[in-house]
């Protein structure tokens, strides 16, 4: 009976928040909301060749370049209070102002003191001559920016950012949420994110990306070194030319493809690494747990290592025949295909494994089936300066 009685109880207590609910319409901690937006539309004349900068502390930002001669400004003003007179009037209380200085005007709000269960935000939509650099600055909110010849900065606590058609240098910067540029060329290329992914594609200079939680995907990339950090993600290259490369994720796969470039250096600390394609003066790829696999792979200077997992290495037909490979892992299998025409000096050991080769080597000192030493490619008129070391504790070893 008690059982009973505390079901009808309990089911009336949920019918009456219900109603509750129902009559108020929004609530926000306890107190009923009610919501009043409204439009401001500025204008200034900006010079080509000046910077925008544009504050908001709520509210979206998006800047597009195009043939005008004024900056115009359509802000989108939204309030919220327990009663639609009060939003109105929260509404009304905030003023737009464009400021100009020398060859910068800024864009912002001023609002009014707000007491609790209240909020605002301000929103804004600008256009822009092409020839302006923009910075601009929202703690929570996204940032678009298109299609200007000049810098573009953009920093938000909380929201996505997307950036296009820029010809300039970027540095752009999220607490929380996603960077995606495309089609940018400039001296300086900087994306970071706390906690959100990592998009850049069609980039011409050096570029930078980094982001502790989320993945790095890069695509045709050129003129200009690569760094790129994930503290925990994937990271994706592909397309790409550079000076110097460097990819490095704490946990996550590694995945490239068509690089060219004086150095390449991919590690990750837990795990995959993939290359297909890629040439450089000197390569390193390593894992600490993780499965390496390198295909067409183009170097006079190549170093693998795992601490954990099986090793593939295939050196592409232009790949030289005097080439140097270390090669490493502690528990797999290593598989690997010499440059064409390779001469030189080769160690093969393992310790816990066979060894096995397609191609005639010229054993040095005592065979052993754990372990030889030895030439390839070599004879009393040919002295090749290559060297293949390759090493696992416990695994197979495979040369052709």
């Amino acid at each position: 009976m008690k059982i009973y009685c505390l079901k009808r109880w309990a089911l009336s207590s949920c019918v009456c928040s219900l109603m509750v609910i129902g009559s108020c319409g929004i609530q926000i901690g306890g107190w009923p909301q009610a919501k009043y937006e409204r439009t401001v539309q500025q204008q200034a004349p900006l010079a080509a060749g000046s910077t925008l900068v544009a504050e908001t502390t709520a509210g979206s930002i998006t800047v597009a370049g195009a043939d005008v001669t004024d900056c115009n400004v359509v802000a989108t003003i939204s309030a919220r209070a327990p009663t639609e007179e009060e939003a109105q009037q929260i509404a009304e209380q905030v003023k737009v102002k464009l400021e100009s200085v020398g060859q910068t005007l800024t864009v912002r709000a001023e609002k009014p003191h707000l007491k609790n269960n209240r909020s605002v935000s301000v929103s804004f939509k600008i256009t822009v001559p092409k020839q302006t650099s923009a910075e601009c600055t929202s703690s929570y909110g996204s940032i678009e920016l298109a299609n200007l010849d000049g810098s573009a900065k953009g920093k938000t606590s909380s929201g996505s950012i997307n950036v296009t058609n820029i010809r300039g240098s970027a540095e752009l910067g999220t607490s929380y949420g996603s960077v995606t540029c495309t089609n940018i060329a400039g001296d300086s290329i900087k994306l970071k994110s706390s906690s959100g992914s990592l998009t850049a594609e069609n980039i011409k200079g050096p570029i930078l990306l980094e982001t502790s939680y989320g993945s790095v995907t890069c695509k045709d990339i050129s003129d200009g070194d690569i760094k790129l950090k994930s503290s925990s993600g994937k990271i994706t290259l592909s397309k790409a030319s550079f000076g110097d490369c460097d990819a490095h994720t704490s946990y996550g796969s590694v995945i490239c493809d068509e690089l060219k470039g004086d150095s390449i250096r991919l590690h990750s600390d837990s795990g995959s690494i993939n290359v297909t394609t890629a040439s450089a003066g000197t390569i390193g790829v390593s894992t600490s747990y993780g499965r390496i696999n390198c295909q067409e792979i183009t170097t006079s200077d190549l170093t693998a290592k795992s601490g954990s997992g099986n090793i593939e290495i295939a050196c592409s037909q232009s790949a030289p025949p005097e080439m140097t490979a270390e090669v490493a892992t502690s528990y797999g299998s290593i598989d690997f295909a010499a440059a064409p025409n390779f001469s030189g000096q080769v160690d093969l050991k393992t310790s816990y494994g066979s060894i096995k080769t397609d191609l005639p080597i010229t054993v040095a000192g005592e065979i052993s089936k754990k372990h030889i030493q030895g030439k390839i490619g070599q004879s009393r008129d040919r002295e090749g300066a290559g060297r293949l070391h390759l090493e696992t504790s416990s695994g197979s070893i495979r040369i052709k």
